[in-house]
Order: structure tokens, then C-alpha cells, then sequence
């Protein structure tokens, strides 16, 4: 025997646990990525030349293949949004077999022209985000209530509203993930339907008529048409139809089971079974068992009792949110954050329970927004940005007004005028990719298909996207982040932070700062998506950044990243070439005290948008 998934017994009990071995899927995954190291002039059966740039092209093929399973074109997002219309229709009518099924016959594999599971969750949740943060669809997308569904749907579907309306529901993927790719999938086109519903009743319109308006595809203006005619409509309504959702081994069941023998008397001992009941329901839960979820939740109970709350009202959840999120509190980060997803559980089973929604909603609100602000900087790191502030503020205004990345903003603004056209994905055409990238100092040309390996150090960059010109992207997405500029599925335009800018011959200092540590953060997070070999390239920059802002306080480990050849990584080069460090070809890196802030600032909201704290 070669494996251990050669082993019956391992097999069963690897099933039992909700544990599915697929051979094969690394070598399938190489195979998918094949094609785009092609375009980068690498071959997989012959490979030669330098490992840092078969690094870097390897992280832009991963990259852009993520990219492709998610923002679906052409046919593809035809067939995504007619899964939703005939999704939203069949749910709007009561026929709920049927909106299963429109659901159980999208693959979850890309398969010619037919959309996948991934396709239709990219353009749920971009259309969402587009929706919620239109103001014109406001007052009406308030009254938008998830549908009754399953449970792990209804997990992922509240957590996308929550996203949604604040416009990062899109941005926020690896975060969703956590509800798994099924439930995300259903979740997502619950939340889609209901927006739509609830614009129907606030039109007083059919929903086909409204669902019909705004689930047009934008590349041919015409209607997509359903997948799935009525009569195969076979599952039962709510159902987890896609495949069987994980369940807890019975050993498992056992361990986390509540313990009724020396229960406190001040614990609600119906809140205590029926929580923990749904808790064992659960495929993914915030402690590591039921019975220490359930200590936690015990110990929130007697807190909130103390103070005057209740824990059965919404209202008092939002107010103990409150209470927890104090920061003059001295608690460890990893307890406070244990505790928020303990309450982020709670919320949910109420929300299951279907009883004041409104109060239930408010209180999830509250919790999904300290999960989003709260970040725990070490002492160490808090000191390096406090004594970076300390900089005379002109001197720091004007370091970052010197730098590409500042610099460019006015010209952008200027171009952009009153609106410019862009992609459905609100990234810049590939018409206008050659233009903006020059602002940053960066040759690049949009590129239908490239021509061949750029074999020359001056060569410009061959894109087929936006995504391809790594610093143009970041850039892009940091002005999105601080409202500098606003997009939707068609245009770009000013923002409401433009205006600001606009004003005086330099940038506003703490704008400008913002600006440039939203753009640190996602040069440092934007590796995170191509898993553990990301997370590699991502743990050395901040390391040797911090290091670099920092020398006597964080320990540089030479020999940590021997995966990267020792040299810099494309993240810090990114940061040279944005004008924030020097030094990072040379391997000297440094970061100038006047943009010392900015950067370090950078390196704190790497928690808020890296999905992973640890990482």
C-alpha cells in the first residue's frame, strides 16, 4: 500500500469526518495553468531559466486564473445571470423545486460556454455590490430580508447582505469562503433574488419585469433565457441539493456535547440547549467544540446580565458589542476576536429562528462591523507609527506628494473628467491601459493576445487586463477603497473624497496617507490568493518591511524564505516603483521618514483586508 487513501478504513473514517480525498487535483490545477505560463514564454515539460522569474510567472497565472473563475465574460455571464433570473423568478412565484434545480444544474467546473458554481457567485456578488451602494436603490434594497433556505445558505447569504452594503462583498471572497463554495454559491444567489424582490415591491413592479431590467447581459443587451424548463424541477424546496454538507463524526458529536451536570444557575439553560443544538448542526463553527463555544456564551450571558442586557433582544447584542469593543480594553486580541465570532454565531441561530429580524439584523450589523475594524497591532508596531507621526506633517505631506503614487492622482482625476467608460468589473479598459499606467511611470499596452515572453528589461508590459500591471491595479483599487474615484459594471468616476483632493496644489496630508497605506495593504494581501505560496511571498514582505521601519525592534530571519530565491519580492519592488521604499532592488531596503507613516499604516490594514490575520 502506497497511501494511506488505499486504506479503506482511513477512507471511512476520512468520510465520516466530512474529508474527501480527490486525486489528481494538483495536477489538474497545473494543467489549467499551463496555458498562461505559456503566454510568459514558460514551458512546464522543459523548464529553464531563472527561478525568480518563474516565480513571478507562476503568481501571475495563478493570479489571473483566479481572476477568470469569478468574472465571468461572453457566454459565461450570459448563463450566470440567467441562473439567477430564472432563480429569482422561481422563488418570487413559490416554486421553490424548481429554483433548486435551477441551482443543482450549474456545474461546478467551468464546461464550454456554461457557467460555473464560481461564475454565478462572482456575478452575485458583484451585482450586489453595485446595487447596495447605488443610492438611487437604497430606500429600496433597506427592506431586503434573506429568504427561508437552508441553514448554511441563509449563514452565507446574511453575511453577503452585510458585505453588500457596504460594497465589499466582492472584495471580501476569501473571507466568505469560510461558509464553504456550496453554501456561498446558494447564499449568494438568495441575497440576489431577494434585492430584486424587495425592488419589486418598492416599485410596486412584477419581479420578472424587475429581474428582467437589471439582470441584463451588458456585452449583448439582450435577456439571457433560463436554464432549466419547469418540468425538471425534482428537488425538494430548501434542500441541500448540490451535494450532502459535512456532518460531525459521532466522536465529534460526543465531545462538543453540552454539559447539563454543574450548569451555573445564572445561565439560561433553554438559550444554553437550544444554541448548542444548532451549533451541532453546524459544519463550521468559532471554538473548536460545542461544549467551549458554549463556556464562551455562558461567560457573554453573565457579562450581559451584569450590565443591565439582555441577550434574547437584538438591541442588547448591538449594545454588549459595544461594551466588548472598548479600546482602553486591555484584553488579548486572540480573546476578544474568539468572543466577536462567538456573538457572529449566535446571531446567525437567532436569525435561523426567523423572530424580530429587524432587532436581529441590527445586531449582526454591529458585529460584522467590529469583525471588519478591529485589528490588534503589537506594542511593537503601534510604537513604530506613533513615533512616525511625530514627523513634521509638511515634511510628510510633501514626501508623499513626490512620490508616482501620489503624484499621478491629480492627472487621473483630470482624465477621468466627469466619467470614462470601464470594464464590468470596473478595472480599466484594455483601450486605456497604455494612458494610465504611464501616470505611474509604467509601460504597458492592453493586448488582446500577447506576441510572445518580453525579452528585454525595457519592454512594456503586454496586458490583457488591468490585472496584469500589478501596480496599476493596486493603485486602481486603492483610490476605489478611500472613495477617491468611484466604479460600477460601466464608469468611473470622481469620488467623494475627489473633491478634497482637488482643492489645493498638494494633496491633503491624511487623504494622501490613507491613499498610500491602502495601497501597501493590498500590495501586501493581493498574494494571499494564490494559497500557501502566496502566503510565502506575502510573510517575507511585511517581515522585512517592519524590519525596514524598525530593525531594532523586529528580527529579520534571513533564511526564512529560501522559496523566492533570496532576492526582493515583486510586492516590494511594487512599493519602490510607487515611490513608498528604497532600496529593494539592491536589497537595502529603507523607508523614507516622511512616508514612514503611510506604510506602516499599510502594514496595520493588512488585517482588515487579507482575510487572515495570522497570515
Amino acid at each position: 500500500m502506497t497511501s494511506p487513501f488505499e486504506d479503506p478504513e482511513f477512507v471511512a473514517k476520512m468520510a465520516e469526518m466530512g474529508i474527501v480525498h480527490t486525486p489528481g487535483m494538483a495536477a489538474r490545477m497545473m494543467d489549467d495553468l499551463a496555458p498562461l505560463l505559456a503566454e510568459d514564454g514558460i514551458d512546464l515539460d522543459n523548464l529553464d531559466g531563472d527561478l525568480d522569474a518563474l516565480n513571478a510567472a507562476l503568481a501571475r497565472a495563478t493570479e489571473r486564473h483566479n481572476l477568470m473563475l469569478f468574472t465571468p465574460v461572453g457566454a459565461q455571464r450570459a448563463g450566470a445571470l440567467a441562473v439567477l433570473r430564472a432563480f429569482t423568478e422561481s422563488l418570487a412565484e413559490g416554486d421553490e423545486a424548481h429554483a433548486a434545480a435551477v441551482l443543482a444544474a450549474v456545474e461546478s467546473e467551468p464546461a464550454g460556454d456554461a457557467p460555473a458554481i464560481s461564475h454565478v457567485i462572482g456575478v452575485s456578488l458583484g451585482l450586489l455590490d453595485g446595487w447596495h451602494t447605488d443610492p438611487a436603490l437604497r430606500a429600496a434594497l433597506a427592506a431586503t430580508r434573506v429568504p427561508k433556505w437552508n441553514r448554511a445558505a441563509r449563514g452565507a447569504a446574511t453575511d453577503v447582505l452585510a458585505l453588500a452594503r457596504k460594497g465589499r462583498a466582492f472584495a471580501s471572497l476569501n473571507r466568505l469562503h469560510r461558509h464553504g463554495g456550496l453554501a456561498l454559491f446558494e447564499g449568494s444567489a438568495l441575497v440576489v433574488a431577494a434585492s430584486l424582490m424587495a425592488c419589486a415591491a418598492s416599485e410596486k413592479a412584477s419581479v420578472r419585469e424587475v429581474a428582467g431590467r437589471m439582470l441584463v447581459d451588458g456585452e449583448s443587451g439582450e435577456l439571457p433565457v433560463p436554464l432549466v424548463p419547469r418540468a425538471a424541477s425534482t428537488h425538494a424546496p430548501g434542500s441541500s441539493f448540490m451535494r450532502p454538507q459535512p456532518e460531525r463524526s459521532a466522536t465529534a458529536r460526543r465531545a462538543g456535547a453540552p454539559q447539563r451536570d454543574g450548569t451555573p444557575p445564572s445561565v439560561d439553560r433553554a438559550l444554553r440547549r437550544s444554541f448548542g443544538a444548532w451549533l451541532e448542526e453546524e459544519p463550521s463553527i468559532a471554538a473548536p467544540s460545542v461544549a467551549e463555544e458554549l463556556e464562551v456564551m455562558q461567560a457573554l450571558v453573565d457579562l450581559a446580565r451584569r450590565q443591565g442586557l439582555d441577550l434574547h433582544r437584538g438591541p442588547d447584542v448591538g449594545g454588549l458589542v459595544d461594551l466588548l469593543f472598548d479600546p482602553q480594553d486591555s484584553e488579548p486580541a486572540e480573546a476578544l476576536e474568539s468572543v466577536l465570532e462567538t456573538l457572529h454565531d449566535y446571531v446567525h441561530f437567532r436569525l435561523d429562528e426567523g423572530q424580530d429580524l429587524a432587532g436581529w439584523e441590527e445586531a449582526h450589523e454591529a458585529i460584522e462591523s467590529a469583525l471588519d475594524e478591529y485589528s490588534g497591532p503589537s506594542e511593537a508596531l503601534a510604537a513604530v507609527l506613533a513615533r512616525a507621526e511625530e514627523v513634521d506633517p509638511e515634511a510628510r505631506r510633501g514626501a508623499l506628494a513626490r512620490t508616482p503614487l501620489i503624484a499621478a492622482v491629480s492627472e487621473l482625476l483630470e482624465w477621468i473628467g466627469t466619467g470614462r467608460p470601464v470594464t464590468q468589473t470596473g478595472g480599466v479598459r484594455r483601450a486605456d491601459i497604455e494612458t494610465v499606467a504611464r501616470m505611474l511611470g509604467v509601460r504597458a499596452v492592453g493586448v488582446a493576445k500577447r506576441d510572445g515572453f518580453e525579452t528585454h528589461e525595457n519592454a512594456p508590459i503586454q496586458a490583457r487586463s488591468m490585472s496584469d500591471v500589478r501596480l496599476l491595479a493596486q493603485w486602481w483599487e486603492a483610490l476605489s477603497i478611500t472613495e477617491v474615484i468611484e466604479t460600477n459594471s460601466s464608469r468611473v468616476r470622481p469620488g467623494p473624497a475627489a473633491a478634497e483632493w482637488k482643492t489645493e496644489e498638494v494633496p491633503p496630508l491624511e487623504l494622501a496617507e490613507v491613499v498610500a497605506a491602502m495601497f501597501v495593504a493590498e500590495t501586501l494581501t493581493r498574494p494571499l490568493d494564490q494559497g500557501a505560496f502566496g502566503a510565502i511571498i506575502a510573510k517575507e514582505s511585511v517581515a522585512q518591511l517592519m524590519h525596514a521601519l524598525a530593525p531594532e525592534d523586529f528580527e529579520l530571519n534571513q533564511t526564512e524564505s529560501g522559496i523566492t530565491g533570496g532576492g526582493p519580492v515583486w510586492t516590494l519592488r511594487n512599493l519602490e516603483s510607487a515611490g513608498l521604499v528604497t532600496g529593494a532592488s539592491a536589497g537595502a531596503l529603507e523607508v523614507p521618514a516622511g512616508l514612514r507613516a503611510a506604510v506602516a499604516r499599510g502594514i496595520l490594514a493588512v488585517a482588515l483586508l487579507g482575510g487572515s490575520r495570522d497570515e
